[in-house]
């Protein structure tokens, strides 16, 4: 699991790759949230374009940091989902609480109302 961070504007973009299915992966990820938010970034967006693969406890691990951000007075966001992915979040529902757009710059512009 590997994670690289990019900053655009007021908003990070949090690439990850690999696959979310261990407690270890998820882990990574929600301490990677936890230290953008530190830095007072409250708007994030998780690129998952090079996530292949994603368990339930890989939903679990972007439910906690939707809710840690949203604790923090702050915004997540998803892009780049795979279609094997999207299904997976189609069945759990997690479409319906986390937004999610195809690239990351749609969901960077989203945070400013340019993205319907």
């Amino acid at each position: 699991m590997h994670f690289v961070e990019s900053a655009y504007g007021d908003a990070c973009v949090l690439s990850v790759k690999g696959n979310l299915v261990h407690k270890e992966d998820t882990d990574k990820l929600q301490n990677r949230i936890q230290h953008i938010l530190e830095r007072d970034i409250c708007k994030i967006v998780v690129d998952l374009k090079n996530v292949g693969m994603i368990t339930s406890l890989g939903i679990g691990g972007l439910i906690r940091g939707l809710r840690t951000t949203r604790d923090k007075k702050g915004e997540l966001k998803l892009s780049g989902v795979n279609a094997s992915v999207r299904k997976v979040f189609d069945i759990t529902k997690l479409n319906e609480i986390i937004d999610i757009y195809d690239t990351h710059d749609e969901a960077v512009k989203s945070f400013s109302g340019l993205v319907d």
